[in-house]
């Protein structure tokens, strides 16, 4: 048997193997050249024809879609040759956009593509994450005075500030008197009609008028929405309390007295019981049927009136002090004004009228809250779907002075980023004041896009 040694079989070896050409190698070698080459090639044949496509970092949002292709749109600068190299700068933006500042004392603010980064996809570039708004507000500083907001917050469900409106002695500044408790009960409130059982949205409804937080307004101002978005409409009399507190003030007389200022109420009162009269002169000489006055009226007998205006003076002094007595039940008095009204003439001269001073109430003003969280936007359409109690505790409030808003633990039941719903700083707040933005001057043709 033949013996082979390690030297006899490293013998075998060809030790300058590397110094040849091997096919797989020399493949290999022509390839890494002759890709880039080809690469080089491709690009500035789409060059030459003019299609930006080989340059694109990305997808833009879908807003700006329409100009993917038209890098010099967006990507502006005095150097000519700089092309699609060039930062997009804000002048760029204001070109299409006229947004208005964030904050007259704010410290200098970031650039547009800052916050609105491009080329991320067909995404809405007014959604804006958290990081951009925190990277202020987790410690704000302005440029002169205090902030007028937290100077330190974060992520909503988590380090968020309780909302001004349920904070710790917050109270609802309305004068109007009324009891949400009293409206609500399960056995129901008696109305002109009958006995109603109330719901939240017999009253309250929303307005249409949506605030925008994801996009500006065009100027002017669309249309708004459908009625069922938006806030909730201000409560008024017409169309909330009328069909339970009527102010019928005579039973001669169907038509109520509008609900209105002291001095329109004695005007309208009078002038109905004036037409009445004139129209039914018998009634002058009749005294009032006791089965039909109301309770507030004299009860003791009164003489008949001697003339028209006699008459109209009698029942329109009565008529007030029934209106008074009812505004009452609402309204919180202010000064006494003193108005002129026309009054009876003395027995001396039964046919004439003068007029005369009489005072009466004044009312203070209903300041009522149109909006409650006015630094933020906020739509009801997508709520509708929860029960209005979980978030407005009405059944339990007995007292005008109560702020029946949700607080920020009750909104982050449902919007925090382990429950699915929203919860960055822009599906609430605006970081542009549109508002006080303007038209932009028209700076493209159509031609510009293709």
């Amino acid at each position: 048997m033949r013996v082979r040694t390690a030297k006899t079989l490293a013998e075998r070896i060809d030790l300058n193997y590397f110094k040849r050409a091997h096919g797989l190698r020399r493949w290999r070698y022509i390839l890494s050249i002759a890709i880039p080459a080809i690469a080089v090639l491709w690009i500035a044949g789409y060059a030459a024809a003019g299609n930006r496509q080989p340059y694109s970092a990305g997808p833009v949002s879908s807003a700006h879609a329409f100009a993917e292709m038209k890098c010099e749109v967006c990507h502006t600068s005095p150097n000519a040759t700089a092309g699609y190299r060039a930062h997009v700068s804000d002048q760029a933006c204001l070109t299409c956009h006229d947004a208005p500042a964030h904050a007259v004392n704010q410290t200098p603010p970031p650039d547009c593509s800052n916050c609105h980064v491009e080329h991320s996809g067909r995404v809405q570039l007014a959604k804006v994450g958290d990081g951009r708004c925190i990277d202020c507000h987790g410690d704000l500083k302005t440029t002169h005075g205090a902030p007028s907001v937290a100077a330190n917050l974060g992520r909503f469900a988590s380090a968020h500030p309780e909302f001004a409106v349920s904070r710790q002695g917050a109270k609802d500044p309305g004068t109007i008197k009324f009891n949400h408790a009293v409206h609500l009960q399960k056995d129901g409130v008696r109305s002109l009609t009958g006995i109603e059982i109330l719901q939240c949205t017999d009253c309250h409804k929303p307005s249409g008028d949506a605030p925008r937080a994801h996009r500006p307004p065009r100027i002017p101002d669309p249309a708004p929405r459908t009625p069922s978005a938006g806030v909730m409409s201000t409560v008024n009399y017409a169309q909330n309390c009328a069909r339970c507190h009527g102010l019928e003030f005579d039973y001669r007389i169907e038509q109520p007295a509008p609900h209105d200022t002291p001095e329109v109420v004695r005007a309208a009162v009078r002038t109905a019981l004036r037409n009445y009269v004139a129209a039914h002169p018998g009634e002058i000489s009749k005294a009032d049927d006791p089965r039909r006055v109301p309770l507030n009226f004299p009860r003791a007998p009164e003489p008949p009136t001697r003339n028209a205006a006699e008459w109209v003076a009698r029942r329109a002094n009565n008529a007030e002090r029934l209106l008074w007595s009812r505004c009452d039940m609402c309204h919180v008095r202010g000064k006494t004004v003193t108005v002129t009204v026309s009054q009876a003439q003395p027995v001396a001269d039964p046919g004439r009228s003068v007029s005369v001073p009489v005072s009466g109430p004044a009312f203070a003003a209903s300041n009522l809250t149109t909006r409650w969280m006015p630094r933020a936007a906020f739509d009801h359409t997508p709520h509708l779907i929860v029960q209005c109690g979980d978030c407005h505790a009405a059944e339990s409030s007995r007292l005008t002075s109560d702020v029946l808003m949700p607080n920020q633990a009750t909104c982050a039941t449902c919007h925090a980023p382990s429950r699915g719903a929203e919860a960055r700083c822009f599906e609430c707040h605006q970081y542009h004041d549109w508002r006080k933005s303007h038209a932009v001057r028209p700076a493209f043709k159509l031609t510009d896009f293709k």
